[in-house]
């Protein structure tokens, strides 16, 4: 049977509140959720998402709105290759979804980001049969009232080396920092929420060499499977925005995730939501998986919200991030050799780490390499069958500290909007110093962009610069091969799409 599923949207009245949304499939309502929890009268930016089962039926969807207009030219579906036929008939709009996947509906083309609704259309949730039922076994509460920080970690430690699956049924856990362990196997139920106590900071703050600050902690760790639906909430826009803003400037934010030392990690369906800085950060760590989550940070900065990137492999080799959802107020992916950890001479590498069809919005780059490019070598990194909804830059490689960036893919990526940011370019790459007088300069080789779309272009040109003139220019080599913008072929360096005073690379093109 057909489901049904119909939003309907109230206009903001003064900005005082966001858009309230309801959402109902096949006549049963569908909770929406808030990118975060802090009333928008404190004037921190949220969205709002839904998270519908897809169970392999054609699902019926309609939009309307009571108080809201929006014409013709203001409504959109994303992704664009979805090919979604949306049809208006006054204040609604009805399509059709067929397939697991992400949705950005627009009722208005601009910034305000309550005019939006993301659609989450996921599997069903298979809950493993034998598993350990953390608020039976260990008596923890699940209603968000009480902070059960030791009994969390307790059960955290001891689900270590066993065969069973510590299982969070639907709730709210309120904790400090928690860290993972080796040979488990962690399971969140859908409606399961691990949220971030706000009251005091001290747990968060980093004890080791790193300095990296962080809610949850996967150190040192070997064969980790995280499972389930469930959400891991760095409850970033309270605790820098409203609980300790001031000095959560002066440490640094906090991470959501840090993956540090650790290899054969897989995250599977996982909701990473509203951290207090970047949300995911791989350091120093191989064999890294996350397949079918949803990052969502908050998408606009204030004087104490910056920084929030999505997922960063810094110094990893062997990476995966496929099938996912990422909407991130800075670089959604941005892959990095930042010189962090316990032995400053011998920073890894970045290798084989590929980042392929998933969906992404962003207020910066979406798909970048950089900046902090401290080790030697950058290579064999492939971004596929991705689509970028918004950003200021699709594609970047930007390399400030050295490091030779050679072997990497662009391969089937679409591009649709341009958010107003500072660069407003569709592709940037650059060579340059950090520091003029003491960083080394790199390279970036054998570069190859392929079969990518361009749905409109941006209002800068493109850039493929070397900063000094120490460099040759084979340094900077790129090869596009099958490129379109706003269905015009790219065949050669032209001044409508390249701006001649930062292209000093070696292109070639067919």
């Amino acid at each position: 049977m057909r489901f049904l599923l119909l939003i309907f949207i109230y206009s903001l009245a003064f900005h005082s509140k966001a858009q309230p949304f309801e959402v109902y499939a096949d006549g049963n309502r569908v909770e929406v959720y808030e990118q975060n929890d802090v009333p928008s009268i404190h004037g921190l930016s949220s969205y709002k998402f839904a998270r519908i089962t897809y169970t392999g039926k054609p699902i019926g969807i309609k939009l309307q709105s009571s108080d809201l207009d929006f014409n013709d030219t203001e409504w959109s579906i994303s992704p664009k290759r979805y090919k979604i036929k949306g049809e208006k008939s006054g204040n609604q709009l009805s399509f059709r979804m067929d397939r697991l996947g992400y949705v950005v509906i627009r009722l208005k083309q601009n910034q305000d980001f309550t005019k939006r609704l993301v659609l989450l259309f996921e599997a069903p949730e298979v809950v493993p049969e034998k598993r350990i039922n953390i608020v039976d076994v260990y008596d923890v509460d699940n209603s968000g009232q009480k902070n059960e920080t030791s009994k969390i970690q307790r059960a955290l430690d001891e689900i270590s080396g066993t065969e069973n699956v510590l299982y969070f049924p639907p709730g709210k856990y309120k904790t400090y920092k928690l860290e993972f362990r080796s040979n488990s196997r962690i399971h969140l139920n859908k409606n399961a929420r691990i949220i971030a106590d706000d009251h005091s900071l001290s747990s968060y703050i980093s004890n080791d060499k790193t300095k990296i600050n962080h809610f949850i902690l996967i150190k040192d760790v070997q064969n980790l499977h995280i499972s389930g639906l469930g959400t891991l909430d760095g409850n970033g826009t309270q605790i820098v925005g409203l609980s300790h803003p001031d000095q959560s400037s002066k440490i640094g934010g906090i991470r959501l995730l840090l993956i540090y030392r650790s290899r054969n990690v897989q995250i599977e369906g996982r909701l990473l939501k509203d951290a207090a800085r970047w949300n995911t950060h791989i350091l120093n760590s191989e064999h890294i998986s996350f397949r079918y989550c949803k990052l969502m940070n908050n998408p606009a900065e204030s004087k104490y919200l910056g920084s929030l990137d999505g997922w960063d492999p810094d110094s990893s080799s062997d990476v995966l991030i496929e099938n996912s959802f990422g909407w991130a107020g800075d670089d959604t992916v941005a892959i990095k050799c930042t010189g962090r950890g316990e032995n400053q001479e011998m920073i890894p590498n970045a290798e084989r780490i590929t980042i392929r069809n998933n969906v992404f919005l962003t207020k910066k780059s979406g798909l970048k390499i950089g900046t902090e490019t401290y080790c030697e070598l950058m290579q064999k990194i492939i971004f596929e069958d991705n689509d970028i909804i918004e950003s200021d830059r699709v594609l970047g490689i930007n390399v400030r500290d050295g490091a030779l960036v050679k072997e990497v893919l662009f391969k089937n990526i679409h591009a649709e909007y341009c958010h107003p940011d500072r660069k407003q370019t569709a592709i940037n790459f650059y060579i340059t110093k950090r520091n003029s007088d003491t960083s080394s300069l790199g390279k970036i080789q054998n570069i190859t962009i392929e079969d990518c779309n361009f749905e409109e272009a941006f209002p800068k040109k493109w850039a493929f610069f070397r900063h000094y003139s120490q460099t040759k220019k084979k340094d900077l080599s790129v090869h596009l091969k099958n490129i379109f913008v706003g269905g015009k072929k790219i065949e050669e360096m032209d001044t409508v799409f390249f701006d001649p005073k930062k292209n000093n690379a070696e292109l070639s093109f067919n």
